[in-house]
């Protein structure tokens, strides 16, 4: 597929229309988790009967908490990716539609769980709920990999192959998590439901050290790249001072 004819002075403008459609895709998706969950209706109303309603919804309530973490940490992430895109082509534009596409199924299939969340011996709601977040996490996955290849240099700069497996990570934790709930789900599916809580503490704590570790390894690099980089300005600077001096002579 051939990539966009475009002038190169307006590639900034349409990597920010990217950019700026993503976001919207994203913001609409976080908001309409919220709208799956309705105010409860009492015939005839009082505190008790109130606090009961809202007790038989905890679960919907912990599944709206976890579903906005999710697509509030893919947003995350997919901002971060595209800090380093510079130039994009055509098929860049349909991968990350079909990442977007995984995003947008989200209010659903977390309003299927959240609808039946009260039978917890029903699989297919939870089912359908783990294959989007995994779906999800494949296509960001997916994403990464064509953005952050080498051959493509869609790259502001050259990141390591650490720096990519980092970026792996963060896109498949959450399914790994939701996998190992969905099988815990046929043993216990009460406590299968607050397995996905942990993620918060795997991204954070579990992937800290290494993302220093990342980190201490790209630092090294550059210091190594360094000295490379100066004698090759070293080397200009003198070229230059020759032909200044051979011009003079002329």
């Amino acid at each position: 597929m051939q990539g966009p004819k475009h002038n190169e002075s307006r590639l900034d403008f349409q990597i920010d229309r990217l950019s700026f459609f993503s976001d919207g895709v994203f913001a609409i998706a976080i908001t309409l988790l919220i709208i799956e969950i309705k105010v409860p209706v009492i015939e005839h109303a009082s505190n008790e009967a109130l606090l009961d309603s809202l007790s038989e919804m905890s679960l919907k309530f912990i599944g709206f908490l976890i579903s906005f973490a999710i697509v509030g940490h893919y947003w995350s992430v997919h901002h971060r990716i595209f800090g380093y895109v510079k130039k994009y082509n055509s098929p860049l534009l349909w991968v990350n539609l079909g990442f977007l596409c995984s995003v947008v199924l989200l209010p659903f299939s977390s309003g299927l769980l959240g609808e039946y969340s009260s039978d917890l011996h029903l699989y297919v709601p939870y089912v359908v709920y783990v294959i989007n977040i995994c779906l999800t996490g494949l296509m960001n996955c997916w994403l990464w990999l064509y953005i952050s290849n080498p051959r493509k240099q869609f790259l502001t700069h050259t990141i390591s192959n650490a720096r990519i497996r980092l970026g792996l990570y963060r896109s498949l934790i959450i399914p790994l998590v939701f996998i190992i709930s969905l099988i815990v789900f046929y043993i216990n599916p009460f406590i299968s439901r607050f397995i996905p809580l942990i993620i918060p503490f795997l991204l954070h704590w579990g992937l800290r050290g290494v993302e220093k570790s990342v980190n201490m390894k790209e630092a090294i690099l550059d210091r190594n790249a360094q000295p490379t980089l100066n004698n090759d300005m070293e080397i200009e600077s003198e070229k230059n001072d020759l032909l200044s001096i051979d011009e003079e002579s002329r």
